[in-house]
């Protein structure tokens, strides 16, 4: 699409037009580059020529999508017509062209222009600060589920902390008096199932404070997925579907129980998605490459619902669950971000869904970037 078909100059005269076009400054955005953040200077205009834009609210480790603007659309004229900074972060949503009008130019455009375009310019901006406020009360409710949340995390974390250190310290007993293979196997497993419940409280507790503290530790990827194996061994069986597991052996740093929690909520979504199904399977793989960690978990389930792909990892976003918080994919997402990376996914309906996890393999690297 070219810029002088942009929406934005549909009301300007042919003169005002090749005024602004003639001063338009084009900037090329690879994916996950930033056109500007919170609190930046007005400097001008986008139209969106090439590619997506994707608007963004953020607040510690958790971020909203507010909306996407494609070819056709402009984003940035609040901000230029009140002259206060941008009030939200925008990124490219994969490689994206922009086609910049300077704040300077479209004010001395605008002096030529008849009073009625300047009108038309703040009933956009009025109808934009109307979907503002509608987002305004959304994340207001949002907060105070969360905020709910956390109080139940935290009474959570109160009231297991004792039952589970009783628990924990049995398992150390029954071990010193029984030394063979699978009594200590046995006891290894309960000790990381209490170590789980804690985190998982933990976690949630963390996320409803729009925190995220990792404890990045050296592990390899054969070791991470042997773990999964040893968590869920039991939930395999009662499944009723068929888990293939590869790793292909590398050294990684991360935080291992978080990483764990998060594949289990994959796994546990798509067990569930595949429901009664026969023959229904779940790939897991494990691997390096340039330095980068990739997971995938791969099911041959129905596929994500259409009206919620765009929501998954939004809080309280559910559908069709027979129980949950709504809260996985959000707390997933937000364990992606801390460790510096990306979680998307691919799903066709009848035919399933594939997510891939992309964090640095050298977590340390991670958390000084």
């Amino acid at each position: 699409m070219e810029a002088r078909t942009n929406r934005f100059l549909e009301g300007f005269s042919p003169e005002g037009r090749d005024r602004l076009l003639s001063h338009l400054i084009e900037e090329q955005y690879s994916s996950g580059t930033y056109l500007f953040r919170e609190g930046d200077p007005a400097d001008g205009i986008c139209l969106v020529i090439e590619g997506k834009v994707e608007i963004i609210k953020s607040a510690g480790n958790n971020e909203k999508i507010l909306g996407c603007f494609i070819p056709g659309d402009y984003l940035g004229e609040v901000a230029v017509l009140d002259g206060f900074g941008r009030s939200t972060d925008a990124r490219a949503a994969g490689s994206t062209l922009i086609g910049k009008i300077p704040t300077q130019v479209l004010m001395e455009a605008l002096d030529n222009e008849p009073v009625s375009l300047t009108l038309s310019l703040f009933q956009n901006v009025l109808n934009h600060l109307r979907k503002t406020n509608d987002l305004f009360v959304q994340e207001v409710v949002r907060k105070e589920k969360l905020s709910l949340v956390g109080e139940m995390a935290s009474s959570l974390m109160h009231d297991l902390r004792n039952p589970l250190s009783g628990i924990h310290l049995a398992a150390d007993l029954i071990t010193m008096t029984h030394t063979d293979d699978e009594t200590v196997h046995c006891c290894d497993k309960i000790r990381l199932q209490c170590d789980r419940v804690v985190a998982m409280a933990g976690e949630l507790l963390e996320f409803s404070r729009g925190e995220s503290k990792l404890d990045l530790a050296p592990t390899d990827t054969n070791a991470f997925l042997k773990q999964f194996i040893t968590l869920n061994e039991e939930y395999f069986r009662r499944s009723g579907v068929k888990f293939n597991l590869e790793a292909e052996p590398a050294p990684i740093e991360i935080d291992s129980m978080r990483m764990l929690r998060l594949l289990q909520n994959l796994v546990s979504n798509a067990v569930e998605a595949i429901g009664s199904k026969s023959g229904g399977t779940i790939d897991i793989r494990a691997w390096v490459k340039d330095s980068v960690f990739y997971l995938t978990a791969k099911d041959n389930g129905p596929g994500i619902p259409l009206e919620v792909r765009d929501r998954i990892f939004e809080p309280f976003v559910t559908h069709g669950k027979k129980g949950g918080t709504g809260l996985g994919m959000a707390i997933a997402r937000s364990v992606v971000t801390a460790h510096h990376g990306t979680i998307t996914f691919e799903t066709e309906t009848g035919k399933g869904t594939t997510f891939l996890v992309q964090i640095p393999q050298n977590g340390a690297i991670a958390s000084a970037a």
